[in-house]
């Protein structure tokens, strides 16, 4: 009887030890989920920025795949995906992720030359994506100092912002 019993449990351990890992890669715990991508205009690249969460926090991912290249030109933990967005300007794609607690990530790369180039060279692109995206008011980009990052950027005040609900409804994560 004794032996029947370490017989079940052991099942049940096993059959818990393998459905938990598989149930949590579905909904993006273990495994890297993309969130927002944006596609190369006339061209085969895509920019994405993936998200993986764990129990205590998650990881924040911006990735360019170009045909079977695949390249992550920016990576953070202990992150929160508050809004992003990508442009791009022939070749070079610029990335702006408001990643919450860990700030930030500005990025940019050329999928011409396979490497990452200043934000500077895609900033102007990203900054007009995101007002014609969003549809940014005049009043609201007063209210963020006239700065669209300013305004895609959530404070953690705990009052609603337009731009990361906006961004929350459009990309569910």
């Amino acid at each position: 009887m004794q032996q029947l019993a370490r017989s079940v449990r052991y099942s049940l351990l096993a059959a818990f030890s393998l459905s938990v890992p598989i149930a949590l890669s579905g909904c993006g715990v273990v495994t890297w989920r993309d969130v927002y991508c944006a596609n190369q205009p006339h061209g085969n690249a895509r920019a994405c920025v993936s998200q993986k969460c764990g129990f205590a926090d998650c990881s924040v991912r911006i990735k360019i795949d170009q045909g079977w290249r695949s390249a992550q030109i920016g990576y953070r933990r202990g992150c929160t995906l508050n809004f992003a967005e990508a442009s791009w300007v022939g070749p070079i794609v610029g990335v702006f992720v408001d990643g919450g607690y860990c700030q930030q990530i500005e990025a940019a790369y050329d999928v011409e030359s396979n490497r990452t180039v200043p934000f500077s060279m895609a900033e102007r692109a990203v900054r007009a994506a995101i007002a014609r995206d969003y549809g940014v008011a005049p009043g609201e980009l007063k209210a963020a100092s006239g700065d669209v990052l300013t305004w895609a950027t959530y404070p953690g005040d705990g009052n609603p912002r337009r731009s990361k609900d906006e961004f929350s409804r459009r990309y569910p994560h």
